[in-house]
């Protein structure tokens, strides 16, 4: 049951990373002579979620495991993360102060998690492999 509520809190998150991207109508020219408050900032949303880490190898990927479900060549790079299909290609997390790009996808079964590119490096995957925060960096 514990589960469950962790993936519910990691889809409320995703529709509210959603909704602040909303934005107001633009003003008219005339009316922008009108003192105007200054926009608010952007909430910070963080998801608690499962994260884990892999490899760039044939065995942990497909037979390209350089190439990301972006297009993006991932080898030798260790800020490409394997994202939820909700996240867009492309967007930013960040988990324990690293900023991470969402460049690949992860398999249908774990559509909750993340996915850390470790590269070449086997001691990582265990290493970042865990329950964490994962702060989503709207811009």
């Amino acid at each position: 049951m514990r589960g469950n509520g962790r993936i519910r809190g990691f889809f409320v998150g995703i529709a509210l990373a959603g909704l602040a991207n909303i934005h107001p109508a633009t003003v008219p020219p005339e009316e922008k002579a009108l003192a105007q408050p200054a926009p608010l900032p952007k909430p910070d949303i963080y998801v608690e979620t499962y994260v884990t880490g892999y490899n760039t190898v044939p065995g942990q990927t497909d037979y390209t495991p350089c190439i990301a479900a972006s297009g993006a060549n991932i080898c030798g790079r260790r800020d490409a993360i394997a994202c939820p299909p909700l996240l867009p290609l492309g967007a930013i997390v960040e988990i324990k102060g690293k900023k991470y790009v969402c460049e690949d996808r992860l398999a249908r079964k774990y559509r909750a998690r993340f996915d850390i590119n470790c590269d070449k490096d086997k001691r990582c995957p265990f290493e970042v492999t865990g329950w964490t925060m994962v702060k989503l960096v709207l811009h």
